[in-house]
Parts: structure tokens; C-alpha cells; sequence
């Protein structure tokens, strides 16, 4: 694996007329559409003859003409390393265990998390439920579909390029699923069951949330899923189509979402009101002082290409942004020296906490633990590495470790210069009436929306912690290690 370096280059994009693109052009995305059905074959996928495509090939063909190159094939076995590396990305149609060899279930996972663009509809969720990782993959499995009629879906990301066009909400008749397994962190829901235009009292789930399009990151891939696309008239629906398309060509060059904090989280650092003393009110340095990292709010250039994510190297550190309008641009910077900062605030109990954070290109001469190096530290006592260790040996000190006491099960670190998540799901120590410690803390981490410690123990603090002792509470701490890494979009769901 080629480790990024600060001379890692941002990729140029050019804008041909629709009408130059074909089928054979090189320049559009290759999506492999796989439409088997190693269980219940739905109507859509259902081809009239061997040599004829099905209903859902030939409109996805027909609607991406000029946009994605749409190759499709009913074969799993063209599921290999050597062949995904001619796609841009992959689209499942599919129901059932399929019969792909463990080399090529393998591959693909790899292949999404090294860059690939994962995108499933409908059925997708129906797939691979004994694979646990296709199911860390596409985020959920298939509960049923208790609604089969003329529904509303609220769009909760109107910003989007799946569901921009969409408005407020989006009334359809189609199957609508439901599912076990999934979460809404790290995914970032686009659309769901509007609970106050449906019966969502049909379904299972106890908190009646019924995500039906969403997406994350997957390491440096992305993925996408859209559980409509059961009937015929929904393939033929426009609306549908852009959907559809929209959010495969999201997969494949859009921008990082930078989920929004959800009804109920404590907000600990948002820089998008544009007013840096009022960001850093929440803040303080050891001391009790006020804290004096950099905050700053880019203006992205008029000229900036849109829909890819794009370094932002120390050579030109205001050029970010781009991608769809919700994009967030603002960051707090550490300032090499003035030590860390904490949280006024003091976090006691279980919560989920998301941090957002980009480490600066560093050269590959630098020692291990001088390479853009910072850390999460959850109540200022248990770290999770932050570090530019892209492509090294997995250590506990590595990025996505838990410092000293668990490695990260795989390396899903994007390179340096780009923005990067972590989703931790903190149980805190169990004390008696006493006051003596009866459990650990336990963690679970999801960098770049890849599950990489699953409810670990943490037997104790990790190393440069606040204090030796564990009550349960206290601030978020940003370690300052020298480095100017950056961070953005921190909060806390209490569970």
C-alpha cells in the first residue's frame, strides 16, 4: 500500500457535455450491476431470456446513459479482486447467500475499503446475513416489509445528490422494509418512514425508526443503500431514477458526510456559526484558561470542482470543500504548545460520541509517533489514537487504536489531508454503592464507518490520561502532540 505524503495530489475533474460520454468512454464511472437471486427472484431482476436483460438492467442502463457506464451481469463469479479493479463501483440486486468464494467476498470488502463505492438497493439487505462483514458493509439486514402501498418518506438530507431533488418529502407507492442490525451511527439516514403519515405501528422495531435510504463512509470507499426499487412502475419512476443514480455517483466521487448531530446530543464543538470566540467558549486548557487552538471557517474557491472529496494539504490549507451545500468547511486547529484542550462540559454515563478530525500531511522520514499525532481522549482518560499511520503495522498506537490496551481490527485510515470520523460507543465503569469499581469501561469504535474494537474492555486509563482514577465522568479531551491537526463536528448522543 503508497502511503500519502504531503505532495499527495488533488485530483482534477472535467466537465464534458452529457452527450460526449458513451457506453465505451473511459472518462464515465464503470458500475458492475449484479442482479443475482439465490432466494426469492424479484420481477425486476427476472430476465425474459438469457440473452435479454431484465426490467431493472435496462432502465438503470438506459437513465445512466451519459452518466455511469452500467455493465450488468446476473454471474457471481465475476465477483474476483482482478475484476472489480475495472469498476468504479459495484450495485447488488441480490437476495440469498450467494456463491461467491471466500476469495472474492473477501476482495470486495477490501476493495470498498481501499476506495470502491459499494451501492445495494432493495434486496441488498436480503443478502449475506451469515457474512458479518458485507453486513458491517451495507449496515442492516432484511426484518420484512410490513407496508406494501402508497407511503411518505421524509427527506432528512435535502442536500444530498441522492435525494436533492426530492423536497420535503417523497410520497411513492413501493415495498417498504424494515430492518435488525442496523443503526443510525455511523450511517447517515437520507431518507425514512414518516411516522406521522404512516402506520409505523406495523413494524418491529421498539424506537419505530424506519430508515430506508442511507449512507457512510466505508474506510476510503463509500457506501450507498436505497431500500426502494421492489416494483416495476418504481424503476420507471424519474424520481426514482435520479435517486438511484444520484446516490451511485455519490459513492464513487462525492463528499464525506459530516452527519449532523441528532435531536438530544450535546454539541461540543460546531464551527459553522462563523463565530470562532463562541466556538472556543465551550473549551479550556488544563489550567482553566481559555482555550487558544485556531479556529477557521474556509471560504471555498468559486472555481472549486464539486462532488469528490479533496485533500487539504498543509500547501494550500484554506482550498477545501467542494461536494454537495451541506458540506461543513470550519475546523478548530491544535496550536503546537499551548497543550491540550477540554470540554467545559464533564460527560458522565453511556453516550455515543462523534468526532470529526483531519491529520496534516507529515514526511514518510518522520518517526511513528511524529506523524500528524493527536488523540480522543472520552472523560480525558481513555484514548483513541489519532495518528497519520495509513499503510503501517497495526499497533495500539496506531490511528483507531485504544492507546496501549486494544489494536484496531483493520486499518481503515483515509491518507493524510483528509477528514475522518470517529463513532465511539462509551459504556462507562460500573461502580458499587461503596464507591469500588465493579466493571470496566467497554468501547466500541467505528472509524470511517468500519466497526474496528466491538465492546472492548478498558481495564483502565491509557497513558497521558488526567488522572489515574476512573468515576465515571468527565471532559472530552484533544490532545495537543505538536501536530496541527484539525477537528470539526463533536458531539455527544447520552444513551
Amino acid at each position: 500500500m503508497i502511503r500519502a505524503t504531503a505532495s499527495f495530489l488533488i485530483a482534477l475533474f472535467i466537465t464534458a457535455p452529457v452527450s460526449a460520454w458513451s457506453h465505451a468512454d473511459e472518462e464515465a464511472p464503470r458500475v458492475l450491476f449484479l442482479t443475482h437471486s439465490a432466494g426469492f427472484v424479484h420481477s425486476v431482476v427476472r430476465r425474459p431470456a438469457p440473452d435479454q436483460l431484465a426490467h431493472a438492467e435496462r432502465v438503470l442502463k438506459e437513465a445512466a446513459e451519459g452518466r455511469v457506464v452500467v455493465d450488468c451481469t446476473q454471474d457471481c463469479g465475476d465477483i474476483t479482486p482482478e475484476n472489480l479493479a475495472r469498476y468504479d463501483a459495484v450495485l447488488f440486486y441480490t437476495t440469498g447467500s450467494l456463491p461467491i468464494s471466500d476469495e472474492g467476498k473477501e476482495g470486495l470488502i477490501e476493495w470498498v475499503r481501499e476506495g470502491g463505492a459499494f451501492c445495494g438497493v432493495h434486496c441488498a439487505t436480503d443478502t449475506f446475513y451469515e457474512f458479518a462483514d458485507y453486513m458491517g458493509l451495507v449496515g442492516g439486514a432484511f426484518d420484512g416489509h410490513p407496508w406494501h402501498e402508497e407511503v411518505t418518506m421524509t427527506v432528512e438530507d435535502r442536500t444530498h445528490p441522492s435525494t436533492s431533488h426530492l423536497g420535503e418529502r417523497w410520497v411513492l407507492t413501493d415495498e417498504i422494509y424494515q430492518f435488525k442490525w442496523w443503526r443510525r451511527h455511523p450511517s447517515h439516514v437520507l431518507l425514512s418512514l414518516d411516522a406521522d403519515a404512516n402506520d409505523v405501528a406495523r413494524g418491529k422495531r421498539v424506537d419505530r425508526d424506519y430508515a430506508n435510504a442511507w449512507c457512510k463512509d466505508f474506510g476510503r470507499g463509500k457506501m450507498f443503500y436505497t431500500a426502494l426499487g421492489h416494483r416495476e412502475d418504481v424503476w420507471t419512476n424519474p424520481a426514482f431514477q435520479e435517486h438511484l443514480i444520484g446516490g451511485i455517483e455519490w459513492a464513487v466521487g462525492g463528499d464525506s458526510v459530516s452527519v449532523p448531530s441528532p435531536p438530544g446530543a450535546v454539541v461540543l464543538l460546531d464551527v459553522e456559526d462563523r463565530r470562532p470566540a463562541r466556538t472556543l467558549a465551550g473549551w479550556r486548557h488544563g489550567d482553566g484558561g481559555e482555550a487558544k487552538w485556531r479556529v477557521t471557517i474556509p471560504t471555498p474557491p468559486a472555481s472549486a470542482a464539486h462532488g469528490a472529496d479533496q485533500p487539504d494539504g498543509a500547501a494550500a490549507p484554506e482550498s477545501e470543500g467542494g461536494g454537495h451545500p451541506g458540506t461543513r468547511s470550519g475546523y478548530m486547529q491544535v496550536v503546537s504548545g499551548t497543550g491540550n484542550l477540554f470540554t467545559r462540559a464533564e460527560l458522565g454515563g453511556d453516550y455515543l460520541l462523534h468526532v470529526e478530525f483531519m491529520v496534516p500531511p507529515t514526511p514518510e522520514t518522520n518517526g511513528w509517533q511524529d506523524r500528524g499525532n493527536s488523540g480522543v481522549y472520552v472523560q480525558g482518560r481513555y484514548e483513541v489514537q489519532v495518528l497519520d499511520s495509513l499503510g503501517l503495522k497495526l499497533r495500539s498506537g496506531d490511528c483507531g487504536g485504544i492507546y496501549g490496551k486494544h489494536v484496531a481490527s483493520v486499518d481503515a485510515c483515509k491518507p493524510a489531508g483528509y477528514w475522518q470520523s470517529y463513532d465511539i460507543e462509551f459504556r462507562s465503569p460500573r461502580r458499587s454503592r461503596e464507591g469500588e469499581k465493579t466493571e470496566n469501561a467497554r468501547m466500541s469504535v467505528w472509524h470511517n464507518g468500519i466497526l474496528i474494537h466491538d465492546d472492548v474492555q478498558v481495564d483502565g486509563p491509557t497513558a497521558a490520561a488526567v488522572g489515574g482514577d476512573e468515576p465515571g465522568s468527565g471532559p472530552l479531551m484533544l490532545q495537543d502532540h505538536g501536530h496541527p491537526v484539525r477537528y470539526r463536528n463533536i458531539w455527544a448522543l447520552p444513551r
